[in-house]
């Protein structure tokens, strides 16, 4: 049997009535995620406690992915586990996307992009913070791979001047000058992985989640509180926010600018003119890296991102409270 095969039919076994003897009562909930409305189903509580924070809940009528998040006690897809299971794995066949990925804490990802259904398998009931966070975007990605629409690593807020992106490496400051806006009032599509047509230049969020380093909580305890879990991976600790709380402004809107922020010592902001080759290289990277599939065709929809707006290098200061302000002047200057 070939790999596309069995994979489609372990998939049509998780949505079979019978697949959660131990769990019946499926937890469901319906989520936007970028420009697709999902259904999500849990096997059991942790399971939706882990993950359904970080999902922009909403009704829609039509269901353009079918996810069904299991444990190893659940289901047993050990058959799709490789043999070398201490390497990643990647098929495109058929139809077919299926993502292993090992490390400490593997996780299995595959959906059946005919029948529009996925399932993210947990051997070990957990999963790594980074992917609580944005969880399955890899097969948000396959969904996107025949439509302009690309996920992007990047951070996007907005105002009534528009939005911008914030492109670059961790450390950079995308999250700080992002929430920073947030809480002047401007509209949230993320601080990780956002949603970004390539022809039209609409952004749109695909998760209301956020990933805090401690020493940013003062700056922003108003979104944190007792429950706000903290990760610790290879030492890097952070926040785990859910910003749901935010309501209607996470949301979309067009991209007026590119920003990528980076500190050069400034005390106010200051804005910079950088390249579509610059804002190519901030974006590219760590979206390539952490979607896999389809490179070329990653390459050219980031390309044609870079080239929409105008972009900047970004020095954001040294008093974040002055960010919101500096970025509304340089967009209105546009």
């Amino acid at each position: 049997m070939k790999a596309s095969d069995l994979i489609r039919q372990k998939i049509a076994k998780v949505f079979a009535k019978e697949a959660f003897k131990a769990h019946p009562e499926l937890i469901e909930a319906r989520a936007r995620c970028g420009p697709f409305s999902l259904r999500l189903g849990f096997a059991t509580q942790d399971l939706a406690r882990m993950f359904l924070p970080a999902y922009i809940q909403q009704a829609a009528d039509a269901v353009d992915l079918d996810l069904r998040f299991i444990a190893a006690e659940d289901v047993d897809l050990s058959a799709l586990v490789p043999d070398a299971a201490e390497k990643p794995r990647l098929l495109i066949e058929d139809g077919i996307y299926s993502v292993w990925q090992p490390a400490v804490i593997p996780v299995l990802y595959a959906i059946d992009l005919v029948a529009r259904r996925g399932i993210a398998w947990l051997p070990k009931g957990e999963a790594p913070p980074w992917i609580r966070s944005r969880p399955a975007i890899s097969l948000i990605h396959a969904l996107m791979h025949e439509t302009p629409w690309c996920a992007v690593h990047a951070a996007a807020v907005g105002s009534t001047d528009g939005f911008a992106l914030l492109a670059g490496e961790g450390h950079s400051g995308k999250t700080t000058a992002a929430l920073t806006c947030v809480k002047a009032g401007w509209r949230y599509a993320g601080d990780d992985f956002v949603a970004v047509n390539s022809a039209t230049g609409e952004i749109e969020p695909l998760f209301c989640s956020a990933r805090l380093r401690p020493a940013l909580v003062d700056a922003f305890q108003d979104f944190i509180g007792e429950p706000t879990p903290v990760s610790d991976f290879n030492g890097e600790l952070r926040h785990e926010l859910s910003l749901a709380g935010l309501g209607e402004r996470i949301g979309g809107g067009s991209l007026r600018a590119l920003f990528i922020p980076r500190r050069r010592g400034a005390v106010t902001p200051e804005f910079t003119r950088a390249r579509q080759s610059d804002a190519f290289r901030a974006l590219l990277p760590t979206t390539a890296y952490e979607l896999p599939g389809w490179p070329n065709e990653i390459a050219a929809k980031v390309a044609r991102i870079a080239g929409i707006a105008p972009v900047f290098f970004a020095d954001t200061g040294t008093t974040p409270a002055e960010i919101p302000a500096a970025f509304t002047d340089q967009l209105q200057r546009l």
